[in-house]
């Protein structure tokens, strides 16, 4: 059964006391590998940094792993971390379930899957239900580039845009990487990708994203009710934003260990404010964020 145990208070009074100095592993003590998604990778290497200079006898080794091996090692116990926005999909709650597998699972942070467009780009804002035609091939008005089925993007188009779906009229790329440097090629293409992953804008611009509401607030000019928001982390706590991933930390490891240490940081206020600095939302603790006017 999976089981969200939210244990931060304890192991944060574990570090305090310092009750296992004698043992030769501890939550700040031991070696430890960490699998990360693609998608949260540049975070979490800095996440490390900060956590090795506070912990010296604590090795943490990070491995770069696609969603879906990520998520098949934590769950057989060969990787104690893994880190990513993915899921578990009913195939692999079944399995827990049946084989009694104890994963402990944590909140991160929360990722905007941002919408893209060259520069000169005459489009500053789209509706998801653009976005969902336009990907079904039912809207020609738009053309989309996006990342291969095995990383977390994809997931979340397929998932919560397209209802279960496959896309039918997009051009895939490998990463979000290749999304960025196609689109910054110019041209009348969009590309969705993780918004933390993007270290240079320049060459691109950030589309305001809304969906249709019940409640009017901006009617358009069309009759729709339409609230438009850019991938900032104060809309996506607030929930305005509406293409938004929450990342999970998945554990499997009950004992005091580095594993539960460095889980402990990453949702602590420091790593926490380490998350929000890569435009990512922290979901474990209150952080103050200013939002854009």
């Amino acid at each position: 059964m999976i089981k969200s145990a939210f244990i931060i208070l304890v192991l944060t009074a574990i570090f305090i006391t310092g009750c296992q100095k004698e043992s030769k592993v501890s939550p700040t003590k031991g070696h430890l590998t960490v699998e990360v998604d693609p998608s949260v990778y540049p975070v979490i290497v800095k996440e490390k940094a900060a956590f090795d200079s506070l912990y010296k006898e604590v090795k943490v080794n990070l491995k770069e792993v696609d969603p879906m091996q990520g998520m098949v090692n934590v769950i057989n116990g060969n990787s104690k971390v893994f880190i990513s926005p993915r899921y578990f999909n009913k195939k692999e709650i079944d399995f827990i379930n049946k084989e009694k597998i104890n994963i402990q699972t944590f909140k991160f942070c929360y990722l905007a899957c941002a919408v893209i467009a060259p520069l000169n780009s005459p489009t500053d804002k789209i509706r998801v239900d653009e976005i969902k035609d336009a990907l079904m091939g039912n809207l020609k008005n738009y053309s989309f580039v996006i990342p291969q089925s095995n990383t977390a993007t994809y997931q979340y188009i397929q998932e919560e845009i397209l209802d279960g779906s496959s896309p039918k009229d997009a051009e895939i790329v490998p990463t979000d990487n290749d999304v960025l440097k196609k689109i910054s090629e110019g041209g009348n293409k969009l590309g969705i990708l993780s918004f933390n992953t993007v270290q240079d804008s320049s060459k691109i611009k950030f589309l305001q994203v809304g969906q249709i509401e019940k409640k009017i607030t901006k009617p358009e000019k069309n009759g729709l009710d339409v609230n438009y928001f850019t991938p900032h982390p104060g809309f996506l706590i607030k929930k305005y934003y509406p293409l938004s991933q929450t990342v999970y930390i998945y554990l499997h490891e009950l004992l005091l260990t580095p594993a539960s240490g460095f889980t402990t940081f990453l949702t602590s206020y420091e790593g926490q404010k380490i998350a929000l600095r890569e435009n990512l939302a922290p979901a474990a603790v209150p952080v103050r964020i200013n939002e854009p006017q």
